[in-house]
C-alpha cells in the first residue's frame, strides 16, 4: 500500500472509532513512527484528527467530520466483483437483493477499457461451492439476534426427529453451500452447531422469557464440566487424492506433509468427542488412505467396511 492510499485508510480507520498508533501500525503493517508521521501528514492537510493522552490514549476524528465517498481503483473493484460473485452462488444469502444492486453500482464506476481489461481475469477465476436448493427465510432473523444476544424459539429439523428449541444465536457462516448458525442451545446445555435451512420456523421470545433463558443459561455454564478423556494421537497415510480430500477439513488440513512422491502422512491428535468422525472419515475415503496407527481406529473402521460387506453380500444372495 503506498503512503496516499495509507493515508485515506488512517482516515477510514478513524471514521469507525478510537484507533492508537499500534493497532494502525498492525493494520497497515507499518511502524509506530510511521503511522505518527501520517497523522501529523493529516491533520497538515486539516484532517481534524484529535489526539488522546494517557492510558487508553489514541487517536480519533472530530466528531461530524466524514469523509468523502472514494471511488475504487481496478483492482479493488475486481476484488469486489469477485467476492460478490462468490456470494451469488448460494442458493440464498443474507441481503440478497443488495448484492445485485452493488454489484451493478461497482460495474458502473469502471471505465469501460478497464472493464474489458479485467473481465477475461474474472472470468477464470471460480468459487467452488456445491449446488443446493432451499430458502433461508429465517436467516435474518438469526442475524439480528446476534449483536444483541438475543434468545429466539426455533423448530429445527434434525436428521432423526424435528422439535422446538430455546436457541441464544452468536454466529452465522457459510460453508460447502450451506449457511450455519452457531447458537448456546437450553435444551442441549451447550454450544451448537445449526444447518440454517434446516430452521422451520421462528418465534421472537418476550424480554420476561430471555431473562428466565440467560439465568438457566448461566446456571448450566456454571456448573463443574467433567474432565475430558485425552485426545488421541491418529497417524495416516494418504494417496494424492486422500491428501485433496483431507486438505478440505478445517480442522486437519494443514496438517499433513509429503513424506514420497505421491504419498502424504496425515498426523493430528483426535478429541474423543470426533472420534466417531474418524472412523467416519477414513473409512470414507477408502483405498485413498491407510490409518497407521491407533490399533483401535484400525479396527473399528475394518468392523465398519465388514459390516458393509455383509449387508451387500446379503442382497446379492436374495
Amino acid at each position: 500500500m503506498n503512503r496516499t492510499n495509507r493515508l485515506a485508510a488512517i482516515v477510514m480507520a478513524l471514521q469507525h472509532g478510537h484507533e492508537t498508533a499500534h493497532s494502525l501500525g498492525e493494520k497497515f503493517e507499518v511502524s509506530r513512527r510511521t503511522i505518527l508521521r501520517d497523522i501529523q501528514s493529516l491533520s497538515e492537510m486539516n484532517v481534524p484528527i484529535i489526539a488522546i493522552s494517557g492510558p487508553g490514549g489514541g487517536f480519533r476524528l472530530m466528531e461530524g467530520y466524514v469523509l468523502p465517498p472514494l471511488q475504487l481503483d481496478p483492482v479493488e473493484a475486481a476484488t469486489l466483483i469477485f467476492a460478490l460473485e462468490g456470494l451469488s452462488r448460494y442458493a440464498d444469502t443474507p441481503f440478497h437483493e443488495k448484492r445485485w444492486t452493488l454489484m451493478n453500482k461497482v460495474k458502473a464506476i469502471i471505465p469501460d477499457d478497464i472493464m474489458s481489461r479485467i473481465d477475461p481475469m474474472l472470468k477464470q477465476l471460480h468459487h467452488h461451492i456445491p449446488d443446493r436448493n432451499y430458502i433461508l427465510p429465517h436467516l435474518d432473523a438469526l442475524l439480528a439476534c446476534i449483536p444483541e444476544h438475543e434468545w429466539l424459539s426455533v423448530l429445527y429439523r434434525s436428521v432423526s426427529r424435528q422439535r422446538w428449541l430455546y436457541i441464544c444465536p452468536t454466529r452465522v457462516y457459510a460453508s460447502s453451500g450451506f449457511w450455519y448458525c452457531e447458537a448456546y442451545s437450553i435444551e442441549h446445555g451447550e454450544q451448537r452447531l445449526f444447518r440454517v435451512d434446516r430452521i422451520i420456523e421462528v418465534k421472537a421470545i418476550e424480554p420476561q422469557e430471555a431473562q428466565v433463558l440467560n439465568e438457566q443459561a448461566d446456571q448450566q455454564q456454571s456448573k463443574p464440566i467433567p474432565p475430558e478423556q485425552p485426545p488421541t494421537l491418529v497417524k495416516a497415510q494418504l494417496s494424492y487424492r486422500g491428501m485433496i480430500e483431507a486438505e478440505q477439513d478445517e480442522h486437519i488440513g494443514e496438517k499433513m506433509i509429503e513424506i514420497a512422491p505421491d504419498l502424504w502422512e496425515l498426523s493430528f491428535l483426535c478429541p474423543p468427542g470426533e472420534w466417531d468422525w474418524a472412523v467416519r472419515f477414513f473409512y470414507r475415503l477408502g483405498r485413498e488412505a491407510e490409518v497407521i496407527e491407533p490399533l483401535q481406529l484400525r479396527s473399528e473402521i475394518r468392523q465398519h467396511a465388514e459390516e458393509v460387506s455383509r449387508r451387500y453380500l446379503a442382497s446379492t444372495k436374495s
